[in-house]
């Protein structure tokens, strides 16, 4: 890693910090504490990003991001601001200086890392660098657990693998994964292996090796099933294990926990679309409110928002589409009808709802959400 990135910051502290971490993760690391040091430095070589504070002695930091944007040699270059300042409207202001990301301090070092890592690989895919066409992410996000998401995700990636489609499901976490015992694809290492390596060492090549093969058409990257708390997964390697992904297929469906962690701050970063689940009923909702404030705020600007509301079993007074819709301002992709008898089928068969029930309700509804994302 040989990515250059310039440091904008008054204060000599978080400075030596912001320095540091980035560093330590082979960055070339430069130094500004003024915005007029800092084009001084642009002036002498353009580096791969910019850190910029909101409050520089000399003029504003959101000024100067504004002069950069004007300019052609910085107009794409990737800027993540730094703020004290966390009120939404701060925010709004930031980004429409042209900040590419918005962030308040103080920030924790996996998370700086992480949004600097997905800033960096945005501007690569836009530039062409990467090697060959690249998969787009979806991430499914649950406001809690227990609610099918993993089960709707597995049948809609195989939908989608009926239409044709290289698609890959993966669970970024180090265990407690339920799509081995799903697809049925036994109790291997599944990505206890994978999560030894260092992110470095993640790519396209070194992960299809762990990608498995499900007769549905679908491809899995299984976490473990069992309890592994000598296990982690960090920001680094969930960013690069989805990136690896996106070489293998035209679609990558991540199922996160439905918890926050570093790692999923990171594959939400570059999501091009974040599909939250939930129950209609007011727990359900309350929770997909909290969990959706938390989705947006590390997501991208151009990521596609939705609700995807999920019926486990029959309910006398569900909440409409347009209550949820207005509670939480996403806009609801679809609802999946109740099923028990077909999704417990699938589960003894192994194998996702549409190909153990293809004629039933639930699978037509998968095979039009299917298509809609494909």
């Amino acid at each position: 890693m040989n990515e250059r990135i310039l440091i904008v910051e008054d204060e000599p502290q978080m400075l030596r910090l912001l320095g540091m971490t980035l560093q330590k993760e082979g960055y070339q690391i430069s130094a500004a504490q003024s915005a007029a040091a800092a084009k001084a430095q642009l002036q002498a070589g353009i580096p791969d990003l910019i850190i910029l504070d909101v409050m520089l002695p000399d003029v504003s930091g959101l000024d100067l991001c504004q002069e950069l944007r004007r300019m052609p040699t910085t107009a794409a270059l990737p800027i993540l601001m730094l703020s004290a300042l966390g009120q939404v409207a701060d925010k709004v202001a930031g980004l429409k200086a042209g900040a590419d990301e918005y962030v308040v301090k103080p920030i924790d070092s996996l998370e700086l890392v992480a949004r600097v890592g997905a800033l960096l690989e945005r501007a690569r895919r836009m530039r062409g660098d990467s090697a060959g066409p690249r998969g787009k992410v979806i991430a499914f996000l649950a406001g809690k657990g227990g609610v099918g998401t993993t089960t709707s995700l597995v049948s809609i990636g195989a939908a989608m693998a009926a239409l044709g489609k290289r698609v890959v499901a993966a669970e970024l976490r180090p265990d407690q994964g339920q799509l081995s015992t799903l697809l049925n694809l036994g109790t291997g290492e599944s990505t206890q292996g994978l999560l030894a390596l260092d992110a470095a060492q993640i790519d396209s090549r070194s992960i299809s090796g762990w990608v498995l093969s499900h007769t549905s058409g679908l491809q899995a990257l299984p976490a473990p099933q069992a309890m592994r708390p000598d296990l982690h997964l960090d920001a680094r390697q969930a960013l690069a294990i989805a990136l690896a992904l996106t070489g293998l297929a035209e679609a990558v469906l991540v199922d996160l926990p439905p918890w926050p962690s570093p790692a999923s701050e990171a594959v939400l970063g570059i999501s091009d679309r974040i599909l939250l689940t939930l129950e209609p009923t007011r727990l359900g909702l309350e929770t997909a409110v909290v969990m959706a404030a938390y989705a947006k705020a590390h997501a991208r600007p151009a990521a596609e928002l939705s609700v995807l509301v999920i019926n486990r079993v029959p309910l006398a007074s569900p909440l409409a589409a347009r209550q949820i819709q207005e509670r939480l301002g996403w806009t609801v992709a679809g609802g999946i009808p109740p099923a028990p008898d077909e999704c417990a089928r699938a589960q003894q068969l192994g194998a996702p709802v549409v190909q153990a029930a293809p004629d039933s309700t639930i699978s037509q509804t998968f095979n039009t959400l299917a298509r809609t994302l494909a």
